[in-house]
């Protein structure tokens, strides 16, 4: 087996966590959505067991999400190749995707239950939970940084020499296409 064959059959479980995130998120939704859960009370009245599927449902699709960017982190550091700079980013982005979307899911099921006083100290753990994956992500790229430029350099250089500019007949640098003289050795172009 080739090594591209062997790279896409390797990578095929991304699949089931996307289709794992999908049904969850529409069964949550779907049976969320029906008169019978709607109607039927858990906790004195106040929780419905609509609320609770949801919460199941899009917390089982978050739960995924974050196994899925754990995962592709853990897949990223084996397997290299040009996008293993993004092993250290990909579980800070999808941590602070999931706790920012874990507030309002969790709260699906507390909001009935909480005072005033304590959706205030509830508001405030997620807020500075969000701020450390916020400051995670930063440090992230600041430590990936070179990895970033040097990725976003080659693929600006591959677009830029896909035949949009000219080439210099004395130094075979690409060049724009409305430029007169060479960026690189400074002789005018045809």
């Amino acid at each position: 087996m080739n090594n591209d064959a062997q790279n896409n059959t390797s990578w095929n479980w991304v699949g089931r966590y996307f289709a794992v995130i999908v049904v969850a998120l529409a069964l949550g939704s779907a049976i969320g959505s029906m008169e019978l859960f709607a109607k039927t009370s858990i906790v004195s009245g106040k929780l419905t067991a609509a609320l609770l599927v949801r919460f199941l449902g899009y917390g089982t699709a978050l739960a995924a999400l974050w196994m899925l960017g754990q995962r592709s982190t853990i897949a990223l550091q084996q397997f290299g190749g040009r996008w293993s700079f993004l092993r250290h980013l990909i579980l800070p982005v999808v941590t602070l995707v999931v706790v920012s979307s874990a507030y309002s899911v969790t709260l699906l099921i507390l909001k009935p239950m909480l005072e005033a006083a304590l959706l205030n100290i509830y508001n405030w753990v997620f807020i500075v939970a969000i701020l450390a994956c916020a400051i995670w992500v930063v440090m992230a790229v600041l430590g990936q940084s070179a990895s970033l430029t040097k990725a976003f350099t080659s693929a600006a250089e591959r677009l830029g020499a896909s035949g949009n500019g000219k080439a210099c007949a004395a130094c075979d640098a690409n060049n724009e296409a409305s430029a007169k003289f060479c960026m690189k050795c400074g002789k005018a172009l045809d």
